[in-house]
């Protein structure tokens, strides 16, 4: 019995191709009017869709979506398709209903449904091979029904009332958060179009990531995106940025307008011993001297009595062929690049969703960017070294999540310390005790907190430590107390627009 191929076509590259090569392995091939057209230039015999149906009238469109070809894709009997190969014009084309339609009789009827160029390579090297595998099949229809489902999607123009969340498997993941979520764990992509997307970093030496690895450079990418993005509004220019980071929160960063060494250092040394086992990323190239830095100290080790700094995950725009074996040294040390990260930036577009029980949560993604010109200043002109040291605590407050209400302390363009609530007295108690027990000098360092401040109790601290420089959002009962507070200390203050608190991941 003789098998039957229907072939409708957005892109006919290698249509001819495949077309000769099923009527060669004995199938015959039913063809779009255009597909037909093509195919008869090449010499290729193919029967129209209009002659299989029988619709002799033009109704300006393939007359694709009719009982007998809806019979032959899901009937038992004859005649009977086996093979849909459709390719759908894309949207900015039109809505092509008819096409996904014959996909997914196709997928209903147990045949074979094919939707790329790349597949249909594989549908027939297995054809010539014998027979199409049930597991391609399947797998096919899988991909026929995703792609419908994300198409449809697309179409619901009322996201208030309604909204989809869609991804294909980018790889699978080592484990999940913790080793015994192993099964399924995997990561899933549903962005092309974000040079940042982290499906765009390329793997360079290590093993595969667990859930942990990719859920952490997802939130260092947004701490040095957001530094990034505020050196270029105020400064107009783009320092070396390095930051470390546990499980996703800046425990260093380092900011350098003089060398990336600098940078590396600043970022290492800000609590030395809570990087051990972290992550680093920069927006520098990492070439050999920059590894070794990254790799070990013999500092660390008169200090902390081990040279090595034990980085789990390093992203960069790049690493040199020295870096990756000076780095890969340590079987579990994850590598990877993406030449975009020389200039971080925010995704602006689209929605910020979190999983939660029973749904998920949506509102516009994290957005703000921190511009000194729209801040209420109290006190002294900044410093440049304020400036550098303001926007990186500010960078840092505003990703981080050490229990709500973020205070980050900063000096000289380094990170000293950065802690979390749930209280804001808390949350700066923390901050100064951590930049101490790391052996920072908090004297004169700049503060900026996430979240106004209800009482003068945080400002105390702040005070009591000998911090000289602030950054807060305006707002609360007591606003003018709380200024008239840091002004009688001499604090130079910038106070932000009360709409723009932090609260990231929260």
């Amino acid at each position: 019995m003789k098998h039957t191929a229907l072939f409708s076509l957005n892109d006919t590259s290698c249509a001819d191709q495949f077309a000769g090569q099923l009527i060669n392995l004995g199938w015959e091939i039913v063809a779009s009017a255009e597909t037909v057209g093509l195919l008869e230039t090449k010499g290729i015999e193919a029967q129209s869709i209009a002659d299989f149906t029988g619709v002799k009238e033009d109704y300006g469109f393939p007359p694709t979506l009719h009982p007998k070809v809806e019979y032959a894709l899901t009937g038992s009997g004859k005649p009977r398709i086996d093979l849909v190969y459709i390719i759908p014009y894309p949207l900015s084309a039109g809505n092509d209903i008819g096409g996904r339609t014959i996909l997914a009789l196709a997928v209903k009827g147990g045949r074979t449904a094919v939707m790329n160029i790349e597949d249909m390579k594989q549908v027939v090297s297995e054809i010539s091979n014998g027979n199409i595998t049930e597991e391609l099949r399947l797998k096919l229809a899988n991909k026929v029904c995703y792609e419908i489902a994300k198409h449809y999607s697309s179409l619901v123009t009322n996201k208030e009332q309604f909204d989809f969340i869609t991804g294909c498997l980018s790889y699978k993941l080592m484990n999940g958060e913790n080793p015994y979520q192993l099964s399924a764990s995997a990561f899933i992509s549903n962005i092309e179009d974000d040079s940042l997307a982290l499906l765009k970093f390329k793997p360079v030496s290590g093993e595969a990531p667990c859930f942990t690895n990719i859920a952490d450079a997802d939130s260092i990418l947004t701490t040095i995106s957001l530094a990034a993005e505020a050196f270029k509004l105020n400064i107009n220019s783009m320092p070396y940025l390095c930051v470390a980071a546990k499980h996703g929160n800046a425990c260093g960063f380092g900011v350098s307008i003089v060398s990336p060494a600098q940078a590396i250092e600043k970022a290492l040394w800000g609590n030395p011993r809570s990087i051990w086992g972290g992550e680093v990323i920069t927006n520098f190239p990492i070439d050999a001297q920059l590894a070794e830095l990254l790799f070990r100290s013999e500092q660390r080790e008169q200090k902390l009595g081990d040279k090595h700094w034990m980085l789990d995950l390093v992203m960069s725009p790049s690493f040199s062929l020295e870096a990756i074996s000076i780095l890969g040294k340590r079987i579990g040390r994850k590598l990877f690049e993406n030449e975009a990260l020389e200039f971080p930036s925010l995704k602006k577009s689209g929605f910020a969703y979190r999983m939660v029980r029973g749904g998920f949560l949506r509102q516009p993604p994290l957005s703000y960017i921190l511009n000194l010109q729209e801040c209420k200043k109290i006190g002294n002109d900044l410093s440049e070294s304020e400036i550098l040291s303001l926007i990186l605590g500010w960078s840092v407050a505003y990703s981080s999540n050490h229990g709500g209400n973020e205070v980050a302390l900063a000096k000289d363009g380094a990170l000293l310390s950065a802690g979390g609530g749930p209280s804001t007295v808390e949350a700066a108690k923390v901050a100064v005790s951590r930049a101490i027990e790391c052996g920072h000098d908090t004297k004169s360092a700049t503060f900026v907190a996430d979240a106004f401040f209800p009482f003068t109790d945080a400002p105390s601290v702040l005070c009591e430590a000998g911090i000289k420089t602030g950054c807060v959002p305006s707002g609360g009962k007591y606003e003018s107390v709380i200024k008239d507070f840091f002004h009688a200390r001499g604090l130079t203050m910038a106070y932000l627009p009360q709409e723009f608190r932090g609260f990231c991941r929260h």
